[in-house]
C-alpha cells in the first residue's frame, strides 16, 4: 500500500513532470546565479585585497615624498600604477608624486604623472586637480595650446579654479581683457570663504598695469 494519499501521489506526479520538463533549465539558472554570486564575492575579495595592498604601496609613496627621496618616489609610483591602476590610491598617488617631481624641478615626470591622472582617474576630484596642476606647468612652459586643452572641460565644484587658471593662461598670453573676464568669473563662482579668493583679487588688482600697456 502506498505511503501517500491519492492527492499526494497526484502532486508528486505533477512535480516529476515539472522537473522532467524544466529541471535542466532550472538547474542551469541556479548554477549561473550561484556561480555569479561566488564570482562576485571573489571579485569583492580580490578588490579588498588589492585595496589593502594598494594602501601599503601608497603609504610607502607618502613616506618617500616626505623624505624627499625622489628616485624612490618614481619607483614606488611605477609599482602603484602598474599593479593597482584601478585603485583610488593610484589616482591620489599620481598627484602626490607629481607634486614631489615638481618640487624637485622634474617637470617632465610631473607632467607624465598628471597626464596619467587626468586620463585614467575615475574620480572627478582627482581628474580636475590633475588638469589644473598640469595646466599650471604648461603655462609656465609657454605650451599655451596644451594648457587650453587641459582646461577644456570643467567639473562641478571646480568652476572657479578653472576660470582662475584660464585667467592665468590669458595673462601669460598678454590678453589682459580675457584675463580680467576669467578672474571675475572665478570670483563669482568660487566659495566666499575660500582662501583662494584673496589670491584672485590680487591678480585683478594688478591687471591695470598690464592693461595700460595694451
Amino acid at each position: 500500500m502506498s505511503r501517500y494519499s491519492l492527492e499526494e501521489q497526484e502532486q508528486l506526479a505533477s512535480l516529476k513532470a515539472f522537473w522532467s520538463k524544466y529541471g535542466s533549465f532550472i538547474l542551469t539558472v541556479l548554477i549561473l546565479v550561484f556561480g555569479a554570486f561566488a564570482l562576485n564575492n571573489g571579485w569583492k575579495w580580490w578588490q579588498a585585497r588589492q585595496s589593502t595592498e594598494a594602501v601599503v604601496v601608497y603609504e610607502r609613496l607618502e613616506a618617500a615624498t616626505r623624505e624627499g627621496n625622489i628616485e624612490l618616489v618614481g619607483e614606488i609610483q611605477k609599482t602603484l600604477l602598474e599593479e593597482h591602476a584601478g585603485s583610488p590610491y593610484a589616482q591620489r598617488g599620481a598627484l602626490i608624486a607629481a607634486k614631489a617631481f615638481f618640487d624637485e624641478g622634474k617637470l617632465d615626470e610631473a607632467k607624465a604623472s598628471l597626464k596619467w591622472a587626468s586620463e585614467e582617474a575615475t574620480l572627478d576630484e582627482y581628474v580636475a586637480t590633475a588638469r589644473l596642476m598640469l595646466a599650471g606647468i604648461l603655462i609656465e612652459q609657454s605650451e599655451f595650446d596644451a594648457a587650453k586643452a587641459a582646461l577644456s572641460e570643467n567639473y562641478p565644484g571646480f568652476e572657479g579654479l578653472f576660470h582662475d587658471r584660464l585667467g592665468d593662461l590669458a595673462l601669460a598670453q598678454k590678453d589682459a581683457a580675457t584675463a580680467r573676464k576669467e578672474y571675475e568669473l572665478a570670483l563669482s563662482t568660487i566659495q566666499a570663504d575660500s582662501p583662494w579668493k584673496q589670491v584672485i583679487e590680487r591678480k585683478i588688482s594688478a591687471l591695470p598695469k598690464l592693461e595700460a600697456k595694451q
